[in-house]
């Protein structure tokens, strides 16, 4: 009798051990859902999966994040999503602290100049495979905005907002016979630099009201401008699509210097020209003097046009400005740079489903719409230019028109420092015709290579 109740013992107790292994990996396993982060919910759990997203921005700009959110889990009552906001600077550190350590939030913003630099990092989970299998729509995306968020032919991150550089001018100036001896037209929707210097000539005045091209006109008392530009301190928003109108680049396939072209050149005597010869355009000491941004010359009422972001607008009109909007002035063709912000999903999510529903809803016709509706940013995603253009009005339509002339030329880290470390040092001064040029090209080429 002992012999056969320790056999029924031993039978029931493997019948037991079975049983609890089986509803273990029904459950999906303890071990993972440990260390799943957020409220340690899984995706079948039957309770909300909690994912983390993390963007940069002001207290403001993170106040309508989170309405956009809000609206997610609303249609998505299975996912709560928590939002983790930091200022642009610390938002940079926080991610390669975060890389480093393996905490990297599940969805997080990113900046198109950033990419190549975070996914040599292996923060990025690479989205075709995903986006293929779910259908996600991307003909409704240019690819100019699409190609800044690739990393080796991959799609690594999908954009979500498309700013664009324009040309802006002050109407006032050009409607007051005393600001406009001359009668200036307004430029074009399309102008050519000739038509650009032609009026910048017209509307640049010495305090004797005398124009640029008339004998007599005192150059050391300019009193208004016709333009303002400052292509060395711009190079990746203004100088970079110039050339491209010229047939030219900023920087070569395999990252060099690419400015001692003929055809970049051209572009660069002719920026210097304005400066230095017609004295039409405001030097990097006036600049300074008008409040150091030529983004925002404009709003000083001394300075006719000048060339500026989509987001611009709002400066504009908390000055009481009253603007008109032209592309940007063209050598051969239209050209233009789109500075999109894109989301990406953390190379090691896990959970993988939830953190594409969110990437897939704001990058998508459903977020980019409610996005559009908010009308502070440009929606990337076509399918809410409707919207968009419901909320901004008819005169706002031009910023999604020039998306179609983005030029297509992705930050690679030497570009990035090129733009944002040494470049300006050394092209500021020249490209005003302070200094130069050739000696200052040579630096750069030797700090590229």
């Amino acid at each position: 009798m002992r012999a056969k109740s320790k056999r029924l013992f031993n039978v029931w107790a493997l019948v037991l051990a079975t049983m609890v292994v089986i509803s273990g990996c029904a459950n999906g396993g303890s071990s993972e859902n440990a260390n799943s982060g957020g409220s340690g919910s899984s995706e079948g759990s039957g309770e909300p999966v909690t994912i983390t997203y993390s963007q940069w921005g002001t207290a403001e700009e993170l106040h309508r994040t989170q309405e956009l959110l809000d609206q997610f889990m609303k249609a998505n009552t299975d996912i709560k999503v928590k939002l983790e906001g930091k200022d642009w600077g610390s938002y940079w550190d926080g991610l390669t602290a975060n890389a480093a350590g393996g905490t990297l939030p599940d969805v997080f913003k990113t900046s198109y100049a950033y990419v190549e630099k975070y996914a040599e990092l292996g923060i990025f989970k690479e989205l075709d495979g995903l986006l293929a299998e779910n259908q996600f729509d991307l003909n409704n995306v240019d690819k100019s905005l699409l190609g800044l968020h690739q990393y080796q032919g991959k799609q690594v991150s999908l954009p979500i907002d498309a700013n664009v550089i324009v040309w802006y001018y002050n109407k006032a100036i050009f409607e007051n016979e005393t600001t406009n001896p001359h009668d200036a037209p307004v430029p074009s929707l399309e102008p050519t630099w000739d038509e650009i210097t032609d009026i910048a000539t017209k509307l640049t005045l010495d305090k004797n009201g005398k124009s640029a091209d008339e004998a007599g006109f005192d150059a050391g008392n300019i009193k208004q401008w016709g333009l303002s530009i400052s292509p060395g301190s711009t190079m990746d928003w203004f100088l970079e699509p110039e050339l491209w109108s010229n047939g030219a680049k900023l920087v070569n396939d395999d990252g060099s210097l690419a400015l001692e072209t003929p055809e970049a050149m051209e572009v660069l005597n002719y920026f210097i020209d304005l400066t230095k010869n017609k004295k039409i355009n405001t030097t990097p000491a006036q600049i300074e003097g008008l409040g150091g941004q030529v983004n925002l010359a404009i709003t000083t009422s001394k300075v006719a046009m000048n060339p500026g972001g989509s987001w611009n607008t709002t400066n504009y009109q908390e000055a009481g400005v009253d603007y008109g909007i032209s592309y940007l002035p063209k050598f051969k063709t239209n050209q233009t740079v789109v500075q999109p912000a894109g989301l990406a999903i953390s190379s090691n999510t896990k959970h993988e489903e939830a953190a594409y529903k969110l990437l897939a809803w704001l990058a998508g016709p459903d977020g980019q719409t409610e996005l559009a509706k908010q009308g502070y940013s440009i929606p990337a995603n076509k399918a809410a230019a409707d919207a968009y253009i419901a909320t901004v009005g008819e005169d706002n339509k031009i910023f999604l028109d020039a998306q179609q002339y983005g030029i297509v030329s992705p930050f690679t880290t030497k570009k990035t420092d090129l733009v944002w470390t040494y470049g300006e040092q050394s092209l500021k001064l020249p490209l005003a015709g302070d200094g130069d040029l050739n000696a200052a090209l040579k630096d750069l080429a030797s700090k590229m290579q």
